[in-house]
């Protein structure tokens, strides 16, 4: 595993794109944390100044123990199309550059060419979390003014979903990158598919299979906060308990962006 690392990291070291890529998704991802409160208190102000009684104000706690945890979650899982273009950089590349046919030649076998890219899956959602928690715990402990270790803790729960939403969405990445190769055509299929073909069904058959689709049910983990707001708009809000059924789903789904990302490696000649 030592190895396979030092491998990847002598790849990633050098390549400018994929750092530049990854400093604006925590660039951006840092400055939403920031700016939630404020752009929150902004849109209360508005409400307030146009005289719509009857909207419901935004909550502006949202960096209270337990529910920081949920909220910021909830706010990150809009940014993860941004890691996962640094993902599709990360496996288009290896193409582009002849490094797994290279790597192939210095003995490294094609499973461990699948091995090295789930690393880069794992590592990049990795990183995500621990600037979620961080930023979640310094918020947390500056605007809880009374809290137990058990309002810490409770809905620590979302932090983890947010890890698993990760890793399925960026192996599905990887998988799109590994069958088209080009890292453009990739990404705007990715966006096609993100934003029109399967929202399409995932809202129309929302009763039956569209919950169940592969990124519906990744995002599914982390629903919108119980607020009034969203109530009124109609959105499906989270209750206390993470969905079973999307947790054992999306572990189904990341076995098989593994598996066809496998397959694809194993029969192409590189």
């Amino acid at each position: 595993m030592k190895s396979l690392l030092k491998i990847e990291w002598i790849k990633v070291s050098r390549n400018r794109i994929f750092w530049f890529m990854l400093v604006i998704y925590v660039v951006a991802l840092v400055l939403a944390f920031l700016g939630l409160q404020s752009m929150l208190e902004n849109a209360n102000q508005q409400i307030k100044d146009s005289g719509l009684d009857a909207l419901p104000l935004l909550p502006t706690n949202i960096y209270l123990f337990p529910h920081v945890w949920h909220n910021l979650s909830f706010v990150a899982r809009f940014f993860k199309i941004f890691l996962a273009v640094v993902m599709i950089i990360l496996v288009t590349n290896e193409y582009a550059y002849n490094t797994m046919r290279q790597s192939l030649m210095n003995g490294l076998s094609r499973l461990e060419l699948i091995k090295l890219k789930v690393l880069d899956v794992i590592i990049l959602s990795a990183v995500s979390t621990v600037i979620l928690l961080v930023f979640g715990f310094i918020t947390g402990v500056s605007y809880s003014s009374d809290y137990s270790m058990w309002d810490m803790l409770r809905k620590l729960n979302y932090v983890g979903a947010y890890f698993l939403m990760l890793v399925g969405f960026l192996s599905f990445a990887m998988m799109l990158a590994f069958l088209v190769k080009k890292p453009a055509f990739t990404i705007m299929i990715l966006l096609v598919y993100s934003y029109i073909l399967e929202l399409i069904p995932a809202f129309k058959y929302s009763d039956s299979f569209g919950e169940y689709l592969p990124l519906r049910s990744m995002n599914l983990l982390i629903e919108a906060p119980n607020t009034p707001v969203f109530d009124m708009l109609n959105i499906s809000s989270a209750s206390n308990v993470i969905p079973t059924s999307h947790i054992i789903v999306t572990l189904i789904y990341i076995g098989v962006f593994w598996s066809i990302s496998y397959l694809v490696i194993r029969k192409r000649d590189l």
